[in-house]
């Protein structure tokens, strides 16, 4: 069992400092300049908007009004979230991983007595499986590992260390480089896999390699041993028993295959496919998931990838939400995409256009009633 013990001082400081500083990073990187609000702002862009909604559809065929935001425009806060807008992001990762740690912390103090037991036998049985099939490498692979201490201090810190930082960089980037439509659909994605494995984690619990008998499996928790854990994985409402599917490899996949097809960089295309492969190798290595648990996150991720549109029927909250705390909700980045597209790349140019040929017709009315007054 984890223990704080197992965490090196230094992580209470460097960990959440580089989840800070990503987080940071990506807002920075991804903020609209003055040119692109005054072109946004333009009677240009006006034909370029979508027309708002007044409705907007929920669950079940059902539809809501949704309030209209624009009024709180001019508010300092909404200004802001209007020049970063990755904002929005930050709070909805907070928000998907605040819930998704609470939820698991109450499935663990409520856990039955014979849970355990439970986990142990699917355990044993993806085992058995492994083993008819010939796949049951994870013992070998951590034998290899455990002879070589340089890579198993790389593969430990791998495991309790990249696998955040790697998917808020990863948000950072892609809000950056993807097209718009293919950023949200992966983050409703990876959102949706989330809610998936919580439901298969409740239904069926699974202990991880390393806490089965050692005498009986032998296979060793590198990750504690070698007081290499993080903070965000370890504490004492953390379910231990949530080794099937594995959101590891689940996410590294959808991140890896992501960078591949969408990334417009040639570098990042070429070394993209090897994330997942790393991170296969070091949730066996570690002990902490079967080959079979990084098969169900792949399948868990691709029937979230099917069906990620129906958080889209969540929508209405936001919209809501955003007018509860009166804030007016940043203008899509499909949107801006479009408008910078078709009125002028940066914006800058067309926005002091428009901004031109209003003094134009400004002037012009001056001298048109200066004419009839003569």
């Amino acid at each position: 069992m984890s223990t704080a013990e197992h965490i090196p001082a230094f992580s209470y400081v460097a960990e959440p400092l580089l989840v800070a500083s990503l987080l940071t990073v990506g807002c920075l990187l991804n903020r609209r300049t003055s040119s692109t609000l005054r072109l946004l702002r333009s009677p240009a862009a006006y034909n370029q908007l979508p027309v708002r909604p007044t409705h907007l559809p929920t669950f079940f065929g059902a539809t809501v009004r949704i309030p209209d935001t624009a009024k709180y425009s001019g508010r300092l806060v909404s200004r802001f979230l209007a020049r970063f807008p990755f904002l929005m992001e930050v709070w909805y990762w907070l928000l998907t991983y605040w819930v998704y740690q609470i939820a698991r912390a109450m499935q663990a103090l409520t856990m039955g007595k014979g849970t355990r037991g439970i986990a142990q036998r699917h355990a044993e049985l993806i085992i058995i499986i492994e083993r008819a099939l010939h796949i049951d490498i994870e013992l070998a692979l951590q034998k290899i590992i455990l002879t070589r201490p340089a890579l198993l201090y790389f593969f430990n810190k791998t495991y309790a260390m990249v696998h955040i930082p790697a998917t808020i960089a990863f948000f950072a980037y892609s809000y950056y480089a993807f097209p718009a439509t293919i950023f949200q659909r992966t983050r409703r994605t990876l959102v949706l896999s989330n809610c998936l494995a919580f439901v298969i984690f409740t239904l069926w619990p699974c202990m991880p390699p390393r806490l089965l008998p050692i005498e009986e499996y032998g296979y060793v928790d590198t990750l504690h041993t070698g007081k290499a854990a993080s903070i965000w994985t370890t504490n004492k409402f953390q379910n231990q028993l949530a080794a099937f599917p594995s959101l590891h490899f689940g996410y590294s996949w959808v991140i890896g295959v992501s960078l591949f097809v969408y990334s417009p960089s040639r570098l990042v295309r070429a070394v993209s496919l090897f994330y997942p492969l790393l991170i296969l190798l070091v949730i066996m290595a570690t002990a902490n998931h079967y080959l079979l648990d990084a098969v169900g996150g792949f399948f868990v991720t691709m029937i979230a990838y099917r069906f990620n549109s129906v958080l889209l029927n969540l929508r209405p909250l936001e919209e809501w939400g955003f007018w509860l705390v009166g804030v007016e909700k940043p203008v899509e980045k499909e949107v801006v995409d479009r408008v910078t597209r078709v009125l002028g790349g940066d914006g800058e140019d067309e926005s002091r256009r428009w901004k031109d040929e209003d003094s134009e017709r400004e002037d012009s009315g001056l001298l048109a009633r200066h004419e009839e007054r003569v």
